[in-house]
């Protein structure tokens, strides 16, 4: 038991000293704190003195010259067809010849003759109107005579009565000129008919797709392939409103066409001269682009699906300044020194190309600044490190 007591009593005073130590400690750590700050007082008092003189900035500027320049733009647009037409006959038929170009890729000429069905039916059925025709002309005359007849004998008896309707066979009169117009009619009727066993058009065309054979039965509800009118292409690009309301592209304004190719010859890839035809009434609900109409060439090579570079151009502005990127602090301004200091511009952005920036011309003064200028230090004196001239281009 005594043993105990000893060492709890050498415990406590084990933890009194380590205390005592750490009191020391942390009084020699504020008191060494407080003698090196006033070190550094007293060595800053008797040191020289900051000027308080901003000191000057660096800068390179750029002495702008006016120059024309004509906004333009490249679009990408695709090639097609203002419509694929169906092939399909308009009466039915056994096929019993075909034009040899009706295959994908082939190209046939206004007027001749895409294939033909077998005609016999169609003969017969025009000859059968033909005859009902002559009949009821037949039956015409023969009415036409009774009626004066019985309108004779009327008038000898009755010399100052008209005679009746039904006197003059007027009601049988009327149904026999029905039944020949009727008559007629399907005389016509039976002509369209035989003219359609032969399919035509009236333009040249180009097949895309045909499953036409000889001897296969064709009737109007089918679809036999389809093909477009040669001189029926157009070119659809897209872009944005602000293009078209800033270049002023409207119907008739001039474009060119070059011919998108990997090769590197590019000969008959353009570019080519042609025209807007449209420009859409709505932007489109997915992109926001407004569409644009374009003509296609004259003597192209073009088909539906090829993609071209549309080359639209608006009208040439007199007076710019053409300002490399580097000279934009913001995306509508620009620092320029006067009397020896920086100075923020608006500027009146007419076009952007890929390393320049267009802009109305205005007064540069000391110089556009075309270097790099911390926000920091817009305050400070200039000095201005090299002039660059607008010919030379930005260091």
């Amino acid at each position: 038991m005594n043993r105990m007591l000893k060492a709890l009593h050498v415990s406590k005073k084990s933890e009194t000293a380590a205390g005592m130590v750490q009191i020391l400690f942390v009084i020699l750590v504020v008191g060494g704190t407080i003698g090196v700050t006033t070190l550094l007082k007293l060595t800053a008092s008797s040191g020289p003195a900051l000027s308080s003189a901003p000191e000057q900035i660096v800068v390179d500027v750029l002495m702008p010259t006016t120059s024309t320049h004509t906004a333009a733009r490249s679009l990408t647009g695709q090639v097609e067809s203002r419509a694929n037409v169906a092939i399909s006959p308009q009466v039915t038929g056994r096929v019993v010849s075909l034009h040899p170009n009706l295959i994908p890729g082939g190209t046939i000429e206004a007027g001749e003759i895409l294939f033909s069905v077998e005609p016999t039916d169609y003969e017969i059925a025009l000859k059968r109107s033909r005859s009902e025709v002559a009949g009821a002309a037949a039956d015409l005359t023969q009415a036409k005579a009774d009626a004066s007849n019985f309108i004779k004998d009327w008038q000898r008896v009755y010399p100052d009565r008209p005679a009746p309707s039904l006197v003059a066979k007027e009601p049988q009169i009327k149904a026999i000129e029905a039944r020949l117009a009727a008559a007629e009619a399907a005389v016509e009727q039976a002509q369209t008919n035989l003219a359609r066993t032969k399919v035509t058009t009236g333009s040249t065309v180009r097949i895309i797709e045909s499953s036409v054979e000889v001897g296969q039965l064709l009737s109007p509800s089918g679809q036999y392939g389809s093909y477009y009118v040669a001189d029926g292409l157009r070119i659809r690009a897209s872009t944005q409103y602000g293009i078209i309301r800033d270049l002023g592209l409207k119907a008739g304004s001039n474009v060119e066409i070059i011919k998108n190719n990997q090769s590197s010859n590019n000969g008959g890839n353009g570019p080519y001269p042609a025209k807007i035809i449209s420009v859409g009434a709505a932007l489109d609900d997915r992109t926001q682009l407004q569409p644009l109409i374009i003509s296609v060439p004259a003597n192209h090579n073009l088909t539906p699906g090829t993609f071209v570079t549309v080359r639209v151009s608006g009208g040439e502005n007199i007076g710019v300044f053409a300002l490399p990127a580097a000279a934009m602090a913001t995306r509508t301004s620009v620092w320029r020194v006067s009397d020896g200091k920086l100075e923020e511009t608006t500027v009146n952005i007419i076009d952007v190309t890929e390393d320049q920036v267009i802009v109305r011309s205005f007064d540069a003064k000391g110089g556009i600044v075309v270097s790099q200028v911390p926000t920091s230090f817009v305050k400070r004196p200039v000095k201005i490190r090299d002039v660059i001239s607008a010919s030379e281009g930005p260091a």
